[in-house]
């Protein structure tokens, strides 16, 4: 048995060069000439990367380069994987989404498939010393994204970017979480490289960056990558000296470990859920994925559907831990999100094929000719790094329970299963090389890069044409040239005809041209593509409604209205839909109707102002003014800076007979808009009382 060695052919070094791109490339690339530019950039330049290097290595394989043989174990459960996740695809309830993703995801079965590409084209060609050399890369990666987020943190922001996250701290991840997680997963490398530099200078370099990734991981004030981050450096420091103990000290302190960490969980949760925040949001979520989960449990719903069926269960609730209008595409949790895309035979398998590397991986360190007990000790380096991968994998399977996976966590993680697979495996006797016909040869790279560039075109080259195209519209939209706009958002479309948010784009501008039939007509073409998608029949709502202002077309009112009905239908829980219904009622002055959809509103949020607003109107044209007076407070308090809900509880005190209190109230109003004229014509009327 002789262990797996590069043999420095130049295939191989390509291959070795196009896997620290993918290592150095995808945390850091930012695209400032697309609207999608962090996640979808990052997956559509790591796709094309892992095809090429996919082409690499079969081209190394068919010259002679001899493969490391996987473990028959692992092989197997990654042919099953791949055979589940299909199966999976082929029955999901929306195919294209299934195969591409989101628009704002991109994490579709291609680039599921793409990892696992990865993953067997490094753990099949890697040896020691470039593993060392690979995770290097990995490490310093985070000398850039510290900098930048200790610079976003005091206020500075050098990246001018397309984002809505909440916090400064977006780096090149795009969010502060995204930007913890990702660090978390380097801290037991770093603290590794640290440990085991050859001097001192190294060391203090290296700690230093240690304590860097610990500083901005704090600032993001995201926990699970204070969770991450806590589990992956204690497993470092358990696998580094537990080898040396014997089998009961090894089990006392392990099962101790998780004892801990589950205490803490469950003392934890309770309390965050009951203070709110992003700790109550993931409960709420968790419990609301389970009632979708078992419809669809053995093959799920198909990859990054969730944002498709997630309305019809959603808690409204949720409102008050994230906020109105946010879109739910992910459980937060990597079991309920495997068995959500992909059901739960692959949650299984996927686990048993994490648990299965982790284990051998941990045989291998408690053999006893590495029974060792420290750094220090006169042991092969790579044992120090497999230490270190093992706990950066159980970092991420931590912190993601919490999270779920982006593009940069993604790869480092199926990176460290590589290397901890490579170095678990011995190796077989040597086989000869394969020495097929030269022009078999020929005929199979050629068929191979046929294929890789037509999946690079339709998987990469084409979504970032259309988003590049999208970009452009957007520009020329908030410059006021609408025609312009217009033909961006339809070349978008002409390259990518399966997403919906390019033609919302067009019917959206079309609507304020006045191209009302192109309009309607790019909106049934995006709810064909997603027909339980309850946004696109609001936005249809809003282009009939209008159109019904500038056509004077009282039909398309009703039209308008039974587009909201099929939102209500489909979402019956989120509280943002009724509150854009009665607006528009109340535009049209369809008192009964505004009526009845604020009150729905308002039982749904009991903290949207706007609602109550509408409420307020409503009953004051009801003539309820008890009713309308208690509205308009509610009004004003969770939105103050509205001088027309002023108004409002002004014009109820004014009908009430309460003079004073009227003009305290038009004062207010008027303190928000003082060229408000509704507000200065009550105000001329209370002079004359």
């Amino acid at each position: 048995m002789q262990p797996y060695k590069s043999t420095g052919h130049p295939l191989q070094k390509w291959q070795e060069t196009m896997w620290l791109l993918i290592a150095l490339l995808t945390p850091l690339f930012v695209n400032f000439w697309v609207e999608q530019q962090f996640e979808a950039s990052k997956v559509w330049l790591l796709r094309t990367l892992v095809w090429a290097l996919a082409v690499l290595w079969l081209a190394g394989w068919l010259a002679g380069i001899q493969p490391r043989s996987l473990p028959s174990s692992i092989r197997n459960l990654m042919i099953a994987l791949v055979l589940v996740l299909t199966l999976s695809t082929f029955l999901s309830t929306n195919q294209p989404i299934a195969i591409f993703g989101t628009l704002d995801r991109a994490h579709g079965v291609l680039t599921q498939m793409s990892y696992f590409l990865l993953f067997g084209c490094v753990a099949t060609q890697i040896d020691p010393e470039r593993s060392r050399q690979l995770l290097f890369v990995i490490i310093l990666t985070a000398v850039p994204i510290c900098l930048l987020g200790l610079a976003q943190a005091v206020g500075w922001q050098p990246l001018s970017v397309l984002t809505d996250a909440r916090s400064l701290i977006t780096t090149t991840l795009g969010r502060a979480n995204f930007t913890g997680a990702y660090l978390a997963l380097l801290l037991p490398l770093t603290l590794t490289m640290a440990k085991s530099a050859a001097d001192r200078w190294r060391r203090m370099g290296y700690g230093a960056l240690f304590g860097l990734d610990i500083m901005v991981i704090a600032l993001t004030h995201a926990r699970a990558a204070w969770m991450a981050a806590v589990v992956g450096i204690s497993l470092l420091l358990w696998w580094q000296h537990a080898p040396g103990w014997s089998r009961r000290v090894r089990r006392f302190s392990g099962l101790s470990g998780v004892l801990v960490l589950a205490g803490a969980l469950l003392y934890a949760l309770p309390r965050s859920i009951v203070y709110g925040g992003s700790i109550a949001a993931r409960w709420t979520i968790w419990q609301a994925s389970l009632r979708l989960l078992w419809p669809r449990l053995w093959l799920g719903y198909g990859a990054d559907t969730l944002e498709l069926h997630f309305p019809s269960v959603y808690p409204p609730q949720l409102v008050y831990y994230q906020g109105r209008g946010v879109i739910v595409d992910r459980a937060h949790n990597w079991l309920l999100d495997w068995s959500l895309n992909y059901g739960i035979v692959a949650m299984l398998i996927f686990l048993a094929l994490v648990t299965l590397i982790l284990w051998q991986g941990w045989q291998r360190l408690a053999a006893p000719q590495n029974a060792v007990v420290s750094l220090s000790d006169e042991k092969p380096l790579e044992h120090h790094w497999l230490v270190a991968c093992m706990a950066g994998i159980c970092a991420q399977l931590v912190g993601n329970l919490f999270l779920f996976e982006v593009a940069a966590t993604a790869v480092v993680f199926w990176l460290l299963l590589a290397i901890v697979t490579a170095a678990i495996t011995r190796g077989d006797t040597p086989k000869p090389p394969l020495s097929p016909p030269l022009w078999l040869r020929n005929v199979v790279i050629a068929t191979a890069v046929f294929v890789v560039v037509w999946v690079v075109w339709m998987g990469s080259l084409r979504p970032l044409l259309a988003d590049l195209h999208s970009w452009r519209g957007t520009r020329a939209l908030n410059m006021g040239d609408l025609p312009a706009a217009l033909a961006d958002y339809e070349t978008a479309v002409n390259y990518q005809p399966h997403r919906t948010a390019y033609h919302v784009a067009v019917a959206l501008t079309a609507a304020q041209l006045s191209s009302f039939e192109q309009a309607e007509r790019a909106m049934r073409e995006a709810i064909a593509l997603r027909p339980t998608d309850p946004v696109l029949y609001t936005q249809l709502a809003a282009v009939y409604a209008r159109q019904a202002i500038e056509t004077e077309a009282p039909g398309k009112i009703r039209l308008a209205y039974a587009a909201y009905d099929q939102a209500i239908a489909l979402a019956p829980t989120i509280a943002l839909t009724y509150q854009q219904y009665a607006d528009l009622a109340l535009r049209f002055g369809e008192g009964e109707v505004a009526l009845i959809q604020a009150q729905q509103a308002v039982n749904l949020d009991a903290t949207d102002g706007l609602a109550f607003g509408i409420l307020g109107w409503a009953q004051l044209q009801a003539g309820n003014l008890p009713a309308a007076q208690s509205a308009f407070e509610q009004a004003v308090r969770w939105q103050p800076d509205s001088a027309d809900f002023h108004l409002g509880l002004a014009t109820v005190y004014f009908q009430q007979g309460s003079v004073d209190a009227a003009r305290q109230a038009i004062q207010q109003s008027l303190m928000r808009d003082p060229a408000y004229a509704p507000a200065l014509t009550l105000q001329l009327q209370l002079q004359d009382n």
